[in-house]
């Protein structure tokens, strides 16, 4: 799912104690890098060629539409941004321009300079036109992004400096603290290849923006955005463009994603690790049966993963043949899972109980997190972090005041009671009267199908609600069907992930009420307008010690409200293969850069040091 734009960074992390209702903290490992091995064994693979295990496909390889990790992994090989994630140092860095923009005194005004040197496919190189195009591509409300367009409202325009062919100045609206990083996030699209009829420039960026502005009235504008929002711009392997140093060669539905690095492309003398590319082919290969990927990692055919469940993970580290070809890696991030609670809900009349915050405390206090991360994690889950509210305990704007909400049965059953829910005919179901009709509580929980550890957890969840007489039914799904249910508010329950970084936040994705309104991330319902005033404020305070300080509130208001069962931060569960160099892992989104690695066999090994080749 999808993310929250990234700086600072995370000083401490959370782990969870033989008490799951306390928190200590310790130093969180945001970056390791492993040592290369001395010896090479005449059993690895000399094929240039990196294979890795992935649990599921993108729901598309779109350069603006879609919403998914597989996705994102992807496009940061396949396309380049104007900025990027330093991961080893939590900080942005200049990408596909000179430096970081510089920002004018009013916090308002960012000017970039381009590099001389990027091109596309077609050896055309990289011009400010496609910057204007790109933003241009993502404000137009008929492009169907509704996941990001929150983030490009706040341009207001994009000027040429007119003596300076590679600079050019991004005007925003208000002051926000992403204003200055927030296009390290979004592909820059040619202008040339998406649009060849030239259809935009007869357009401003300022239209766009304007809420008024019906482009359905513009003939040439709808057939463009139709033509341009197809399906096929993110399957169709011919129709895929991008700067990045690998293109699609392959996509076998369901199977496999194949990249081939491109020849004599821009970045090949590059010495930053995000530029590298060291593979000739990269091949995401979909597996989800925990005894097929045991069987792949033990004959060798798959080089990386972070997608495996902790069970296959334990029993790997614990084979001594499959320890001298690999290194496992546990690793946090600042992701976190958690169950989703329709505040909202289609039927009001049936599931207005989920309308009842005191009822969703209550369900809250019937979970023991404690098993959950047992469950998942096994022998690791003291290496996770218990969450409470909507940031990670890892970011410095954590709010330290609020505790976890007591796994207590007694309590919990002591709350539903009040609120009128009991077990009128003793048939083991509470039930409540509401609007003249006794209405049990049954409820729905959606979950993916892509890892058994969801299955074990809607499993376990469904148990702890029974011995409260509550009855859960857990519905397996594939992400699509998933993501459409969840925008379209048709649940009562979904048990998901929120991937995230360790940058400050913008929080209108997940919890603005237009974001509720608009199909966008903001599932469950939350919000009024006193949270939506504090989530505005919040995200055009620049100052940090002022914005934690609103953070922290933003972040009790949704504790008190609990529309969310907050579980806990996840653990990548890494494996790399030993016949690479340059193996690092980061608590960044995606934790594994597959570009760097390069194959020890090849003379001579460079290893790459502080992000750059010695």
């Amino acid at each position: 799912m999808k993310k929250n734009l990234p700086l600072f960074i995370a000083i401490f992390a959370c782990s969870c104690s033989s008490n799951p209702d306390s928190i200590s903290y310790s130093s969180a490992k945001i970056f390791q890098k492993i040592q290369d091995e001395n010896n090479i064994l005449s059993n690895w693979s000399t094929e240039n060629k990196v294979v890795v295990h992935s649990t599921s496909e993108p729901d598309n390889l779109h350069p603006t539409n879609g919403n998914s990790g597989p996705r994102s992994e992807i496009l940061l090989l396949t396309q380049r941004t104007l900025l990027y994630s330093d991961f080893e140092n939590q900080k942005m860095i200049p990408g596909l321009t000179t430096d970081l923009p510089v920002e004018s005194a009013d916090k308002l005004r960012y000017t970039y300079h381009l590099k001389n040197g990027p091109k596309w496919d077609d050896e055309t190189p990289l011009t400010r036109e496609d910057i204007l195009f790109t933003a241009k591509v993502f404000s137009c409300p008929l492009v169907n992004d509704p996941f990001v367009k929150t983030y490009w409202n706040n341009l207001k325009e994009i000027i040429f400096d007119q003596t300076d062919s590679s600079a050019f100045t991004c005007i925003m609206n208000t002051h926000n603290i992403q204003n200055n990083y927030w296009m390290g996030s979004f592909p820059i699209l040619e202008k040339k290849f998406h649009d060849p009829k030239n259809i935009l420039s007869h357009f401003k960026l300022s239209q766009f923006s304007d809420s008024t502005f019906n482009g359905n009235k513009y003939t040439d504008l709808s057939k463009w955005a139709d033509d341009f929002n197809d399906d096929s711009n993110g399957r169709s392997v011919g129709k895929l463009n991008g700067l990045g140093m690998y293109k699609v060669t392959e996509w076998e539905t369901g199977q496999y994603l194949t990249l081939e690095k491109k020849k004599n492309h821009w970045t090949d003398h590059s010495t930053d690790y995000h530029e590298r590319a060291y593979p000739e082919k990269i091949i995401f290969k979909i597996n989800k049966d925990d005894n097929a990927q045991l069987l792949e990692f033990k004959n060798q055919n798959f080089d990386v993963t972070s997608n495996i469940s902790i069970n296959t993970f334990s029993q790997l580290n614990s084979d001594f043949d499959f320890l001298k070809n690999y290194s496992g890696i546990i690793s946090p991030t600042y992701n976190y899972t958690y169950i989703g609670i329709n505040q909202r809900p289609l039927d009001e009349t049936a599931k207005s109980f989920l309308m009842d915050k005191e009822v969703r405390k209550a369900l809250a206090g019937l979970v023991d997190v404690n098993q959950f991360t047992q469950l998942v994690y096994g022998k690791y889950a003291g290496e996770c972090s218990r969450m409470i509210s909507n940031v990670s305990p890892y970011k410095i704007d954590f709010n330290k005041d609020l505790t976890p909400i007591k796994f207590d049965i007694h309590h919990a059953k002591a709350a539903l009671t009040k609120a009128g829910w009991v077990d009128s005919n003793k048939d083991g179901v509470l039930d409540k009267i509401i609007n003249g009709k006794s209405i049990e509580f049954r409820v729905k929980l959606n979950y993916l199908n892509n890892s058994p550890d969801w299955k074990d957890m809607a499993l376990l969840f469904s148990e702890e609600m029974r011995q409260a007489g509550i009855i859960v039914q857990a519905i397996p799904m594939d992400l699509k069907l998933f993501l459409d249910k969840a925008k379209n508010h048709d649940f009562d329950l979904l048990m998901g992930s929120w991937s995230a970084t360790s940058l400050p936040e913008d929080f209108s994705q997940l919890w603005h009420t237009k974001s509720w309104t608009s199909k966008g991330s903001n599932y469950c319902g939350f919000g009024n307008s006193t949270s939506d005033k504090l989530i505005e404020t919040i995200k055009s305070e620049t100052d940090i010690s002022k914005r934690a300080d609103l953070s922290k509130q933003l972040q009790k208001i949704i504790y008190e409200d609990q529309p969310y069962i907050f579980l806990y931060t996840s653990l990548k569960r890494n494996i790399i293969h030993k016949r690479f160099s340059n193996r690092m892992v980061f608590a960044d989104r995606p934790g594994i850069l597959i570009n760097p690695l390069r194959l020890l066999s090849i003379n001579p090994v460079i290893t790459l040091t502080n992000g750059s080749t010695p």
